[in-house]
């Protein structure tokens, strides 16, 4: 009978093992497409386009500095529109251009770099 419970011992710790094993972070961080950067005089942003469709803007002015999230459509990766659904519910779009062998983003009156 001895035997038997520390062979239930045993199995009952490795179960319980297992069962901690098993419950890792499946939260993984969304990973970068493209960036993109612009510094003008008093103004400097980064926009950055994640896989999991959202986008963040963030950067600094005369004003002090500012950061925004939304979702986007279209493909950052090629040139096209983007469109921005910020999460205030406002909407941009954005448009991806190769000039010159140089690729921008143009948004407004805004020029953006690849990064």
């Amino acid at each position: 009978m001895r035997k038997f419970a520390k062979i239930s011992a045993v199995l009952a710790a490795m179960v319980l093992a297992l069962a901690f094993v098993g419950c890792k972070d499946d939260d993984d961080d969304p990973s970068v497409v493209t960036t993109w950067a612009i510094s003008e005089e008093g103004y400097k942003a980064v926009l950055t386009f994640y896989d999991n469709g959202t986008a963040k803007l963030e950067g600094s002015d005369e004003e002090g500095g500012f950061s925004e999230t939304g979702k986007y459509s279209g493909d950052t990766t090629k040139d096209g529109e983007i469109v921005i659904f910020y999460d205030d519910g406002e909407t941009g779009t954005a448009v991806i251009k190769t000039e010159s062998g140089k690729t921008y983003l143009k948004w407004d009156y805004e020029t953006y770099s690849k990064q």
